[in-house]
């Protein structure tokens, strides 16, 4: 009998302990979002871009570059979303870099016996070499000193029967290869050490300048990889073996570093320092109205027309910013006025849309938030911040917000008891957020 009875308590007892869990387990199962709607979110491949100016750059408003192209043919080729930060600062990209924030870093280290062990780097994607830059005017007689940014990633050295092989080379720190162009075109030193991909996309803007001689051996350009991710690493070495076989890659070479290349010595040199468009001015003047960036403005137009004046649009948006005939009315404006009217009402739209995004204390988090609420309307962004809120996630960080935006397509999240506008296509708004604030990124080291 006491067998009996201790069995049963014992029978009781694990009853008790294993039904509460997997009640509860029930109950959170039904507010976890399947898995399989948002795996896409997982296969974002973040990647920091050090500003060079072969590399990354903006012509008629739109990025360009050796790099930059890579970097898209990647994210065909490994079926990932490549999501690109440019950043102007060598120091913050290397704290950047210790920090593994970021899957790829694209900027060329100088892989010592000190850095070797810290990084981890692809297979070399491109190769480049020290060249010797010169002032046309300069008195070659003299031994005059050598600028060289504090972060050239190379070894420098003359061959001995070389005249320059007796000037001192000495590192600048306060200024970059583009900026040292800038001082070399107007007089103020004599010579610069820069690689040869700089000094070929360079020289085209500066009539100044010339290529002296080569001053230092052949080194590999490779992307530094974030360590934690190695079957990410293992794909992105994979495809740039593959990769660097295609046509389209000796393409890109040529395209960007070849002498007689027909984008350097044709488009560059005919459009010297080009601005961003032609609407700048008109840009810059409404922005600073209301302390908008004129730079995030301009990539606004750029995603909505090209800059390209007189477009409408399916739904009646027309103008430079696509604005639609209701928001044109409330704003005093029609389809009958000019590209500066138009655009005094899309910042003012911005602006509208800005306000209700105060509580958002990141400036640059508030600019998603902004970009997409101009392309989709701010009910689907509130709908998704109420879904973040729901279930447990940060409202107000984006990239948790765009995850339930991409759910609002799907007849679960769409009919929420919390959501008001109902359904959205959120992927194409995702994207546009993106691509907005990428080229945003930009337009700042192009223009700072």
């Amino acid at each position: 009998m006491l067998f009996f009875a201790l069995s049963f308590g014992l029978v009781l007892y694990y009853i008790t302990i294993w039904k509460t869990p997997f009640y509860k387990k029930q109950e959170e199962f039904k507010l976890t979002i399947p898995q399989t709607d948002v795996e896409e979110d997982v296969d974002v491949v973040k990647v920091l871009l050090l500003f060079h100016a072969s590399d990354y750059f903006v012509y008629k408003g739109v990025p360009i570059g050796f790099q930059y192209e890579m970097l898209r043919e990647l994210e065909k080729g490994i079926g990932r979303n490549v999501e690109i930060k440019v950043e102007t600062d060598p120091i913050i990209v290397l704290k950047k870099l210790f920090e593994n924030c970021y899957d790829i870093v694209v900027m060329d280290i100088n892989y010592n016996g000190f850095l070797l062990p810290i990084f981890y780097s692809s297979i070399p994607h491109s190769y480049s070499y020290p060249v010797l830059v010169s002032e046309n005017k300069v008195d070659s007689a003299n031994n005059h000193v050598i600028m060289a940014s504090n972060d050239f990633p190379a070894k420098l050295f003359f061959n001995n029967d070389s005249h320059y092989s007796q000037c001192p080379i000495q590192k600048e720190y306060n200024y970059s290869t583009e900026e040292l162009f800038e001082q070399l075109d107007e007089g103020n030193i004599a010579y610069l050490i820069c690689d040869y991909n700089q000094a070929i996309t360079l020289i085209p803007f500066y009539s100044n300048v010339q290529i002296i001689e080569k001053a230092g051996p052949l080194f590999e350009r490779r992307w530094v990889l974030n360590k934690k991710n190695i079957q990410l690493n293992e794909d992105i070495n994979h495809w740039l073996l593959d990769f660097k076989k295609t046509a389209k890659y000796r393409w890109l070479i040529k395209k960007y570093f070849a002498s007689e290349s027909s984008l350097i010595q044709e488009s560059f040199a005919k459009n010297k320092k080009n601005d961003i468009s032609q609407y700048d001015d008109i840009i810059k003047k409404h922005a600073q109205k209301y302390g908008i960036d004129w730079r995030f403005v301009a990539s606004i137009i750029c995603q909505e027309t090209k800059f390209i004046s007189g477009l409408t649009g399916k739904g009646g948006s027309c103008g430079l910013m696509q604005l639609m005939p209701v928001t044109m009315e409330y704003y005093g404006i029609s389809e009958d006025d000019g590209d500066e009217e138009n655009i005094c009402a899309g910042v003012q739209h911005l602006n509208t849309i800005r306000k209700s995004f105060d509580d958002i204390e990141d400036e640059e988090q508030k600019l998603y938030f902004i970009a997409a609420a101009y392309n989709a309307g701010r009910g689907h962004i509130f709908d998704a911040q109420r879904l973040c809120a729901k279930f447990e996630d940060d409202f107000n960080d984006w990239k948790d917000v765009a995850k339930y935006l991409k759910l609002k397509s799907q007849y679960e999240f769409a009919t929420d008891s919390v959501v008001k506008s109902g359904y959205l296509p959120g992927t194409y708004t995702v994207k546009y957020a993106q691509q907005v604030m990428e080229r945003y990124y930009a337009y700042k080291a192009a223009y700072p």
